[in-house]
């Protein structure tokens, strides 16, 4: 057997920087902290050659004292806590003790620094961990820092770094995380180039103009937190139509910490979730206040990751905030159609809430009965009917007249997609005249009804509506998905549970069980009947929407997700299944219409508010806008 040895300062302290420092970035994070805790209200930050050779932080601080100079560069020796205690409420960002440490064993570091109580400034130098020089300086209170020559004495690490320009782009992301983090914080960011981030100080929006700019500061919203607690959300949040391609542009910030964390990220992102296309993400800023107790920031030495005392707590404040804020973005969506409506039933049903929604323990958020993108153009006037607004399911859809979405069940279309309706089982009940048009059982006058021009069917899949000077390209598809799928969700109204032939029978782990019986209330609220013996599980009856549901698939996704917040977990995998119903059986792109079948398409397309959705269930949209002034601007006949 080897014998142990103990490895020398020197040689732990490489070992301990290959977690605290990777690369320039995370020195400079480092950095940037210390003077942050350290009180300073301005922060300047200058490199070279992406961080690689030179690296230069001063701040306005409170200073070290002479004496504490060489003992900051110590391993595990630090100012911000002294026992174990501490950790529990811990304020600062630094508290490991062991950034600088790490930082000199693998660099040339210059420290000068002046405190209040000192007449003159102190400086000390180290190479490679090893002290070359202790003396006095001039300078004003606060301290400098340079760190040159990263990996000088480690060529292994050296080598993995990426050219100085790929190392400057690391080194600014995490610059605007901090910008961002810490708003009231003069913070600088330069290179022999000059000036590369500047913010002035201030609140997060201004931070926020400063990192991303006029045009990303135009399209958030602020975070309306309306249910306080112990967990207070801010910050903001972009708007439905605003969304990024990856999620490079989401900043969690806890406590005054900037961090990366899933549970937070998927929060939003399923408040997002029928606004968004797929590999699509919204952009957002989330301040997150709580008890320092509730959260351990003593995860990783990086100090970007944070563990939750309670997750699902922190997932519901955040998802019911950004939700919140969406609503309140689309009350007033511009869609000014004429609407004439009954205050009396607005009264009745404005108290009325989905039996669908108040079958989740997380309190759902009211929504507005607008909640769509809204398009770039004004539609108003485009449609004009009565409406009685009303609010279900939990997923928010633009209300129909309740009675007449009940009656009016036996939808079909012409006869060459008959088969593709029909596909829908226990929702739509086909049924065409003699003409095999679109026909209803019952029609209802309370629709909004048309007051432009439909011009007809282009490529045999979108449809063009004319009204004053707009054109509008409707996809037929979207269009009838949204239709099917409004109504699909408007049978969870209804007590009609369906019973299985065969009832299923669950298989589960013992943490899949005990999941199971977490949500067992919350499947019998939605009308899943479901027998027990012993400890095994059958499902007996289903709610009759989701009667055609794989179930076997169904259960086997709720599982897998189970870590997810689990009630939401449910929510959101209900939908999914019941937009591929409404997805399938929906008319297809490439399908020929008759202009009557396009009459109804349009007149079952249009909600009783007047307004018109401009997405499908899964956040694809449904309907493009062009002015007159955009054709001619192709023709070149205005410039």
């Amino acid at each position: 057997m080897s014998k142990i040895n103990v490895l020398e300062p020197n040689v732990f302290n490489m070992i301990s920087a290959g977690e605290v420092v990777e690369r320039p970035s995370s020195v400079v994070k480092e950095l940037i902290e210390n003077s942050i805790d350290s009180g300073a209200s301005e922060v300047s930050v200058y490199v070279e050659d992406g961080g690689i050779r030179k690296i230069q932080v001063s701040d306005n601080g409170i200073g070290i004292e002479k004496e504490d100079m060489r003992k900051a560069f110590l391993p595990h020796a630090t100012s911000k806590l002294k026992n174990i205690v501490d950790l529990d409420s811990l304020s600062t960002l630094g508290f490991r003790g062991e950034a600088l440490a790490s930082i000199s064993s693998v660099s040339e570091v210059t420290l000068s620094s002046k405190s209040k109580n000192q007449d003159i400034a102190s400086k000390i130098t180290l190479s490679g961990g090893k002290v070359t020089f202790e003396g006095d300086d001039s300078r004003a209170e606060g301290t400098v820092i340079s760190v040159e020559n990263l990996f000088f004495n480690t060529p292994a690490r050296l080598k993995f770094l990426k050219k100085g320009v790929s190392e400057l782009n690391y080194l600014k992301d995490v610059v605007r995380m901090l910008i961002l983090a810490n708003p009231s914080v003069r913070i600088e960011l330069s290179n022999e180039e000059g000036t590369l981030l500047r913010n002035e100080g201030g609140t997060l929006s201004d931070a926020i103009f400063s990192v991303y700019g006029a045009k990303t500061a135009d399209n958030l919203l602020e975070i309306c937190d309306e249910y306080g607690g112990a967990i207070k959300v801010s910050g903001f949040t972009s708007k439905v139509d605003y969304t990024k391609t990856n999620r490079t542009y989401q900043t969690i910030i806890v406590n005054g910490r900037a961090v990366e964390d899933q549970t937070v990220q998927t929060a939003v992102e399923k408040a997002y979730s029928e606004y968004l296309m797929k590999r699509t993400y919204p952009m957002f800023v989330l301040d997150i206040l709580m008890p320092f107790d509730d959260v351990d920031v003593n995860v990783h030495p990086s100090k970007t990751e944070v563990r939750f005392r309670d997750k699902h707590a922190v997932f519901s404040a955040v998802y019911h905030a950004v939700q919140n804020t969406i609503n309140n973005s689309l009350k007033n969506v511009a869609f000014g159609f004429d609407v004439e409506q009954n205050p009396t039933e607005n009264t009745q049903n404005a108290t009325k809430q989905s039996d669908f929604s108040n079958n989740f323990d997380v309190e759902p958020v009211r929504k507005p009965q607008v909640n769509y993108a809204q398009s770039a153009i004004d539609t108003s006037k485009l449609f004009s009917g009565k409406t009685t607004p009303k609010n279900y399911f939990g997923f928010d859809i633009p209300s129909r007249n309740s009675d007449s979405v009940l009656n009016d069940t036996h939808v079909s279309f012409a006869n060459d997609f008959t088969h593709s309706l029909n596909r829908l089982d226990g929702v739509e009940s086909v049924a065409c005249d003699d003409n095999g048009i679109l026909t209803t059982e019952k029609e209802n006058d309370d629709y909004a009804v048309f007051d432009g021009k439909i011009v007809g069917q282009i490529f045999d899949t979108y449809i063009i509506c004319e009204r004053g000077d707009l054109v509008y390209l409707i996809d037929q598809h979207a269009a009838h998905e949204r239709i099917l799928y409004d109504r699909i969700i408007d049978k969870f109204n209804v007590e009609h549970t369906q019973p299985l032939l065969i009832p299923f029978k669950l298989t589960m782990t013992g943490e899949e069980s005990e999941y199971f019986e977490r949500i067992l209330p919350n499947l019998q609220n939605l009308g899943f009947e479901i027998g027990k013996s012993g400890s095994a599980y059958t499902i007996n009856a289903v709610p009759e929407p989701v009667a055609q549901v794989n179930f076997s698939k169904f259960f086997s996704d709720l599982f897998a997700n189970m870590q997810s917040e689990s009630e939401l977990t449910l929510q959101n995998l209900l939908k999914d299944k019941l937009c591929q119903q409404a997805c399938k059986a929906a008319i297809k792109g490439g399908q020929s219409l008759s202009r009557a079948q396009i009459e109804r398409v349009i007149k079952n397309y249009v909600d009783e508010n007047g307004n018109l959705p401009t997405k499908c269930p899964h956040g694809r949209p449904a309907v493009v806008a062009f002015s007159a002034k955009d054709i001619e601007k192709l023709f070149k006949r205005i410039v």
